[in-house]
């Protein structure tokens, strides 16, 4: 039963990823078409510092609801636990985004619209809290093993900002890249009311709770977030930091072509990110048949990595030049690194799964923050060197160390059988992380 649940969760959070990326071809294939490389390249580099600070808020307490909604045992907790996460890191991230507008124009002067232009700083801030909520949103839909609504959140946001972006190339007087960043908000604040309408009538009814259960809710959410944190912020940051390096160190047009590439190569590394959300939420409810789920989980990401990466590899180049003809002839030798990727990839977050579950918090956020730095200072080295290139071959050197230490150190992160702990509650208990 619980493989079952795990297959269902996995392959939810894959279509997810999908619908996501689907949408995301259509709208960067539309972009590309009808902005200059330079508005393209702006505008996602703006948006990629906007979800990295919305991303520096939420991922820990993300993890923390996780681990303990399923422990739960009344509505009004449960409802306590998930508005109280919401409403802190919402404005936690709203000041937070506020407070880098002016450090983030001067630290990169491509950002410099952030403090010259109202309308961009006002889209930022508001797509930041937007972001947090939304994906706040996902993790409880994960937490309480209803990815199917997940689905159709990232569904009406995608939507959303395709169409957005349609209606500002057709009546908009400005199409440049503030427009792109203004799409990318607005498409955060729809995903976030359809979230919070699904989440009220399909898993708990919402409603007001006292400022004393909340502020009591968010401290005991906060405490094991840390641990959380630091594991998710090494996983993504660099999902979101490579396109602001490059950037930085190549200009907006070079990351136009970087990030369009990644975005294709994405469709492969969507996949066990998925699977391991899944295990995370399978174990919390029951650890003691962790070891079966990792090997499931193996199963399944190599029954769908091995095609898609043969299908990608083949057909990349012909993706790419639906961008323009640019992007196909720099963007392609990126793709086939990332493809390559791929594997040690599946490796490494299986692994921070399983680690999370048994709570090796520790080990997890040294094994992704060690492959975060890693990829982000080899991509700042190298790209000088080899382009555009550089930026992939760091990250591919960064997913196969960590796939060497997993192998090298299983031993002693995995014990046998007969050492695991079957409850996950003592292991992920808010006491156990002080």
């Amino acid at each position: 039963m619980m493989t079952d649940s795990l297959t269902r969760n996995s392959v939810n959070i894959m279509g997810t990823s999908v619908v996501n990326a689907g949408l995301g071809y259509v709208y960067w294939t539309v972009a590309a078409r009808h902005m200059s490389a330079v508005s393209v390249g702006l505008g996602s580099a703006m948006i990629s510092a906007m979800v990295i600070l919305s991303l520096a808020v939420y991922l820990g307490p993300g993890g923390g609801l996780i681990a303990r909604l399923p422990k739960r045992a009344t509505r009004a907790d449960w409802v306590a636990t998930a508005l109280s996460a919401q409403l802190g890191c919402v404005a936690a991230t709203a000041i937070l985004a506020a407070a880098a507008l002016y450090p983030l124009a001067q630290l990169l002067p491509a950002l410099r619209p952030l403090a010259t232009d109202p309308r961009a700083a006002a889209w930022f801030v508001l797509g930041a809290a937007g972001w947090t909520c939304s994906g706040l949103l996902d993790y409880i839909f994960i937490a309480e093993r209803r990815s199917s609504l997940m689905l159709r959140r990232n569904a009406s946001a995608s939507v959303v900002k395709v169409a957005s972006l349609f209606a500002v190339l057709a009546f908009g007087r400005h199409t440049g890249a503030t427009a792109i960043l203004a799409t990318w908000s607005l498409s955060g604040l729809t995903g976030s009311v359809s979230g919070l309408v699904l989440c009220h009538r399909r898993i708990h009814r919402l409603g007001p709770i006292p400022w004393r259960v909340l502020r009591r809710e968010f401290a005991e959410l906060a405490r094991p977030s840390l641990g959380h944190h630091a594991i998710s912020i090494g996983g993504l940051l660099p999902t979101y930091l490579l396109p602001v390096v490059v950037t930085a160190r190549l200009g907006a047009q070079q990351n136009a072509y970087f990030y369009v590439t990644w975005m294709v190569g994405s469709s492969i590394f969507m996949i066990s990110p998925a699977v391991s959300s899944a295990i995370f939420a399978e174990g919390s409810h029951d650890a003691g048949r962790l070891r079966n789920l990792s090997g499931s989980s193996l199963r399944i990401i190599l029954a769908v990595v091995v095609p898609a990466v043969l299908v990608v590899g083949l057909a990349g180049r012909l993706i790419l030049s639906l961008f323009g003809h640019g992007y196909a002839v720099l963007g392609y030798p990126l793709l086939l690194i990332l493809l390559a990727s791929s594997f040690p990839d599946a490796v490494t977050n299986i692994s921070v799964a399983t680690l999370r579950v048994r709570g090796k918090l520790a080990a997890a956020a040294v094994l992704n923050g060690s492959m975060a730095v890693l990829s982000v200072a080899g991509a700042w080295i190298l790209a000088a060197h080899l382009s555009i290139r550089g930026a992939g071959a760091a990250w591919l050197i960064a997913q196969s160390a960590g796939a060497l230490a997993v192998f090298v150190l299983h031993k002693r992160l995995w014990p046998p059988p007969d050492r695991e702990t079957a409850a996950p509650s003592a292991r992920l208990d808010a006491r156990e992380h002080n």
